[in-house]
């Protein structure tokens, strides 16, 4: 069932990178839009667990919950700031690379196999991430700063610390409601942070609500299911095929957005596709 749950969390993920895309077309405050989202990140998962009646407060589950919230909002703001000068395609790229870094973790911290089935389906994601992100022709090449790079580098590595924070989490006997409801709570904070510092002067718009509303129910997809499948699988699978959103991304701007489809990206698909297969295998 983990790599079930891991499909439900890339399908939303991939819904919400288009919403993504659009709320990025008009100059818009992020910071604002991240706090939005983790309020109702926060309300979603705290109303859940009270109809559960599964809020118990544990140690494990606040601090485990901060950590991990910490992670992800860092990880996210790491990735504006650094697509700010490399673009969107090398910045989504790198990011994506997380699933290498929580391979390694996952082996060194979480005592994970490394089965040949594994390598070979990690390759395949790799090449997937590699092919998808081929800039397309005439798109141009400008020099990007090397601490940019960086700052992408480490965005993917903190996604990659939010994803063992969740299995990590898995270990110990937490609200899963309440850890994800932790979570929400960093993003409102860092959110309203990064707004005054950073977007103090940007107009606001009534538009703002509506993409956060959106992307707010699509993001508690994505980590409820992001944690269901790491309850049941193990971090490096779950992860990595949680990564592959473009399976959904690519077909809706394509419909909806009316971006150029390209062999390279048929081709990343494909790769993404095997490797769920790979991981899929009884071994």
């Amino acid at each position: 069932m983990g790599i079930v749950y891991a499909i439900a969390s890339l399908s939303f993920a991939g819904v919400n990178d288009m919403v993504f895309k659009k709320y990025g077309q008009k100059r818009r405050p992020v910071g604002l839009f991240f706090c939005f989202i983790g309020v109702i990140w926060f309300l979603f998962f705290f109303l859940l667990g009270a109809a559960r009646h599964s809020l118990q407060m544990t140690l494990p589950t606040l601090v485990i919950g901060s950590i991990a919230g910490i992670f992800s909002i860092a990880a996210n703001i790491a990735l504006v700031e650094g697509m700010k000068k490399t673009g969107a395609a090398i910045g989504a790229t790198i990011y994506r690379l997380n699933l290498v870094f929580v391979a390694v973790m996952a082996f060194m911290f979480l005592r994970e196999s490394i089965t040949t089935m594994k390598i070979i389906a990690l390759v395949f994601s790799l090449a997937a991430i590699s092919l998808f992100s081929v800039p397309e022709k005439g798109a141009g090449n400008k020099k990007i700063a090397y601490q940019f790079i960086i700052l992408l580098v480490a965005a993917s590595i903190l996604r990659a610390c939010m994803g063992i924070s969740y299995k990590i989490a898995s270990n110990y006997a937490v609200s899963n409601e309440l850890f994800l409801a932790v979570g929400g709570i960093w993003w409102a904070a860092a959110g309203i942070l990064y707004y005054t510092l950073r977007e103090r002067a940007m107009s606001c718009d009534r538009s703002i609500i509506r993409y956060s509303l959106i992307s707010g129910v699509l993001i508690c997809g994505i980590v409820f299911f992001l944690k269901l499948a790491v309850n049941t699988a193990d971090a490096s699978v779950a992860v990595t095929i949680s990564q592959f959103s473009f399976l959904i991304t690519a077909p809706l701007v394509v419909l909806f957005l009316k971006e150029h489809f390209s062999v390279m990206k048929a081709a990343g698909m494909a790769a993404a596709v095997i490797c769920i297969i790979l991981f899929s295998l009884p071994r």
